[in-house]
């Protein structure tokens, strides 16, 4: 037997659900109370921004030891990875302040420039933006940006990458990544 929202569960427990998927979105927001409260039973919280049009579930910080596995566990990022995460939101916020369109689009030329800012020279440049370039796959990967169709060349930036790094901390932690490759010679 199914209930109501059965179908908002199974689209949280597969990843992230975005407000285009119109059937399921509209599901959640209809189901929203009943939805957190059966995930609220397995220490998750559902996290729904409905102004940028996605929700996720992410683990409940639990104040004493807990003998309950994690279900949302968090993965930790290579400094490449880290980086580009970290660019690509900074392009994003500084395009929101800009005003103008909903949609952030970057080329991938962009996103090269960008990280090579905060990385030292490198002896093999093709090497380093081949890192890059594999990098941005990952990126795809875990949601953050869309290849666009039209223009293989360019990316959609999703608002989802909001939720995952803050903007306060933007500028402090491209100094310290910065300073990681330089101290520990990152150039690849």
């Amino acid at each position: 037997m199914t209930s109501g929202y059965s179908l908002s569960l199974i689209a949280l427990l597969k990843g992230i659900l975005y407000s285009h998927q119109k059937i399921a979105w509209e599901n959640l927001l209809q189901y929203e109370p009943e939805v957190k409260k059966y995930f609220s039973a397995l220490a998750l919280d559902v996290y729904i921004d409905k102004s940028e049009g996605y929700a996720y579930l992410q683990q409940v910080q639990l104040e004493e030891e807990s003998e309950l596995p994690k279900l949302a566990e968090k993965r930790q990022l290579n400094f490449f990875t880290s980086l580009l995460c970290i660019v690509i939101r900074k392009y994003l916020l500084e395009q929101d302040a800009q005003g103008g369109s909903v949609r952030a689009i970057i080329s991938r030329q962009e996103i090269i420039q960008r990280a090579r800012s905060f990385l030292p020279p490198a002896s093999d440049e093709a090497k380093q933006q081949e890192k890059i370039l594999s990098t941005i796959n990952k990126v795809i990967d875990m949601g953050f940006l869309r290849e666009l169709e039209d223009d293989a060349s360019s990316y959609e930036i999703h608002r989802i990458i909001k939720g995952f790094v803050n903007a306060e901390v933007i500028d402090d932690m491209l100094q310290r990544l910065e300073r990681y490759a330089t101290e520990k010679n990152i150039t690849d």
